[in-house]
């Protein structure tokens, strides 16, 4: 059985922004979401995480690798967040903003690189 990837899912099956819709193959498609949890916890879940997840997964990330994850925004922190639940060693995060810096350590970077301090490429190798 293949899943439905997301731009398929979204752009050839009718009706797939209804309130109500049939979804082939949906044990490879849904996940049921614990009743103690609110929309507003598991909104980006659908879009967001599984985009970055999706790059770590993509870029075969496991165990003992290094990895620098760019731009910290929401994808970014998750493909960061990503990388530590696969393992990575040592996860490099690239941000200039300070707030998201911070959130980028809590999110498992062990570093975080700002692009207008530093040259970052020369700094990661």
């Amino acid at each position: 059985m293949e899943a439905i990837g997301g731009w398929r899912f979204g752009n050839t099956i009718n009706g797939a922004q209804a309130e109500y819709l049939l979804v082939p193959n949906a044990q490879a498609n849904l996940a049921k979401i614990p009743d103690e949890l609110t929309d507003e916890q598991v909104v980006l879940l659908a879009d967001i995480a599984s985009t970055g997840f999706s790059g770590v997964e993509s870029a075969n990330i496991c165990i003992g690798h290094t990895v620098a994850a760019s731009a910290q925004g929401p994808i970014g922190l998750c493909a960061t967040a990503g990388a530590k639940l696969v393992g990575a060693s040592f996860i490099i995060g690239v941000e200039g903003d300070p707030v998201l810096m911070e959130v980028s350590k809590r999110m498992g970077a062990h570093v975080v690189l700002d692009p207008t301090q530093c040259d970052v490429i020369a700094e990661i190798k």
